[in-house]
This record gives C-alpha cells, sequence and structure tokens, in this order.
C-alpha cells in the first residue's frame, strides 16, 4: 500500500510538471495581448495567459447576458413621408440617432452605428490601436463644430476587430466598440435595428450618414450629410469596381449607389448604411471603401454587410 501510493504520487507530480511545462507562453508580450485571445495567433502563443493548455480542462466561459434595446425602441428615426457624402445634402438633426462620431486621440476620425446602450459597429480600418484608450464616441452629435446641448462623449471600455479583418483585400471590414458606460437614450440618441435579411436590391429606402468629405480634395463636413444610395448585386458591383480599385466584392460586402454623384467619402468610413424594413431602420452596412477620389462614376460605395455578420456581433456582445 505505502509503494502503490509512492507510485501515484509520483505519476501526479510528473503530470502537473508536464502540464506546467506545456502551459508556458512562448512569448514575454503575452500579457500585453490578452485581451485578443479571440485570435488563433495569440491563443497558440499565449496558451497561459489565453487560458487554452490542453492538459488540463478549461472551464467554459460564462457568457454575459445580451444588452437588448428598449422595447420597441430600435430603428426610429428619419420620416419617410417628409420629403460627407458626395452629392449628399445636410441632415435633420435627430433624423439618424444611432449615427456616432469616432475620436482618435480626441480628433474626429470615422462613424460608427449605435445599435444598443452599450454597443457601436464601425469599420475595422478605423481601429489603428487595439488598446481602447484613444478612441471615444459621441453620441447625439450633428454638427461637431459647434455645442449644441445634445451630443454626449462616452469612452471605449473594449475594442473587438473581426479576426479575419484583411486590410489588403479590404475584407471583414468591421469592428465593434463597447463604451464603459450604457448611453441614455433621448429623441437625438437611439439605436438602429438589427438586420432582419439581406438588403433589398434595388431598394430606394437606403441611406448612407456621415461628415465625410462632400467633395475631393476637402476636410470632413461639418454637418451630418445623407445621401440615397441603392444596393446592387454583387455581380455588377464586381463589374464595375475590380476593373477600377483591383478589389474584389466578397460575400462580407456589400455595395450601392445612384450611378450618378453620390457616394461615400473619406470621413464617411464606419458609418451606417441604413434601410428602411417594415416601418423601422435596419443597420445593413458600416462604410468600407470606394473610389480613391470617391467618384461614383468609378465605384460604387462599398459597405461591411452587417447581416453577413449578424451572429459574430451578437457573439462578441454576450463574451464581453
Amino acid at each position: 500500500m505505502k509503494y502503490l501510493l509512492l507510485i501515484l504520487v509520483t505519476v501526479f507530480t510528473l503530470q502537473y510538471a508536464t502540464a506546467a511545462k506545456q502551459c508556458q507562453d512562448k512569448s514575454s508580450q503575452c500579457q500585453q495581448y490578452k485581451d485578443f485571445c479571440y485570435l488563433s495567433s495569440i491563443k497558440k502563443n499565449c496558451p497561459a495567459t489565453c487560458k487554452t493548455c490542453t492538459t488540463t480542462p478549461t472551464k467554459k466561459p460564462t457568457l454575459a447576458p445580451p444588452v437588448t434595446n428598449a422595447p420597441g425602441a430600435c430603428g426610429k428615426g428619419k420620416d419617410l413621408s417628409i420629403s460627407s457624402i458626395i452629392g449628399g445634402s445636410n441632415a435633420q438633426k435627430g433624423d439618424w440617432p444611432w449615427q456616432i462620431l469616432l475620436k482618435n486621440r480626441n480628433k474626429p476620425s470615422c462613424g460608427g452605428t449605435l445599435i444598443n446602450n452599450r454597443w457601436v459597429v464601425t469599420a475595422a480600418h478605423c481601429i489603428s490601436s487595439f488598446s481602447s484608450k484613444p478612441y471615444s464616441v459621441v453620441v447625439g452629435e450633428h454638427d461637431w463644430k459647434k455645442v449644441e446641448g445634445t451630443e454626449v462623449e462616452h469612452k471605449v471600455e473594449k475594442v473587438v476587430v473581426h479576426p479575419g479583418w484583411d486590410r489588403a483585400a479590404i475584407n471583414n471590414d468591421i469592428a465593434l466598440l463597447k463604451l464603459k458606460k450604457p448611453v441614455t437614450f433621448t429623441k437625438f440618441v437611439q439605436p438602429a435595428c438589427m438586420p432582419s435579411g439581406d438588403a433589398k436590391l434595388g431598394s430606394h429606402n437606403c441611406f448612407i450618414t456621415g461628415w465625410g468629405k462632400i467633395k475631393h480634395p476637402g476636410n470632413m463636413h461639418t454637418y451630418l450629410q445623407e445621401a440615397n444610395l441603392i444596393p446592387v448585386t454583387k455581380k455588377v458591383c464586381e463589374a464595375k469596381n475590380f476593373p477600377s480599385i483591383g478589389v474584389h466584392v466578397t460575400d462580407g460586402m456589400l455595395c450601392a449607389g445612384d450611378g450618378n454623384v453620390k457616394s461615400g467619402c473619406h470621413g464617411d468610413s464606419g458609418g451606417p448604411f441604413v434601410c428602411h424594413v417594415n416601418g423601422r431602420w435596419e443597420l445593413h452596412g458600416a462604410v468600407s471603401h470606394g473610389s480613391g477620389t470617391c467618384k461614383s462614376k468609378e465605384t460604387y460605395t462599398v459597405f461591411a454587410k452587417v447581416f453577413h455578420f449578424k451572429k459574430w456581433i451578437e457573439m462578441e456582445m454576450r463574451k464581453w
């Protein structure tokens, strides 16, 4: 019995030592990247930090309950019965209450869309740092050069970039921002609804909004702009865009335009492309790319297709 106990203790000690050895980070920088363990490369090189060691069972993380909107509150904006963006026009204050202004180191940089009281959808290419420190989000904004009393600035708590983001191909160009504190909903601050399906091709009830340039060359516009863009098929978009800018259209992209002068431009990036569906506004795109000179005759405006990423968005909101 004494020898059996000694053998068992020895085996356990060896197993523990082996597990401890295998459960070591391969880089001294792992702690710096502990918030990005959802990326396979980080997970592989930082098993101890990411707690993914295969020798000991890992406890399944408890998912946080989803952050929900107030009942019936999403998608309330511009009234279509009342009849920067190239070729667009000044938006009326309160028409697009989900539009946010993203600041990087206190400077306006991109747009985004409020989808509930804690989360914002934007473009991956708007994110230059995985740290949340440089970023803040302004809700209720209209003229970003004036204090109008409706705007509130929120610090960002968490930055989540899609793990498949490919800068060279401009693919999976989508990111999420979690705010440190919940926003207070008002007439000028409301979330857009998540899409119930694909955007209806040929629909005239879809709009892009943002503070991007209204001419090129130029600077971000002062007032929030709006423009009506019509969604087109992937095939039609590929035929126009690829010969012009050399970027293929993927399943994670949605294209829209009017074939005339309306187009997204620098500064609109990450901002919303919403469509009026069954009486409410749904978020169907986050501004991604297009013509380098913002000419709609050269390319359609391309968005990250939100419906394509809907499950990923919902999973990340529950995780964090």
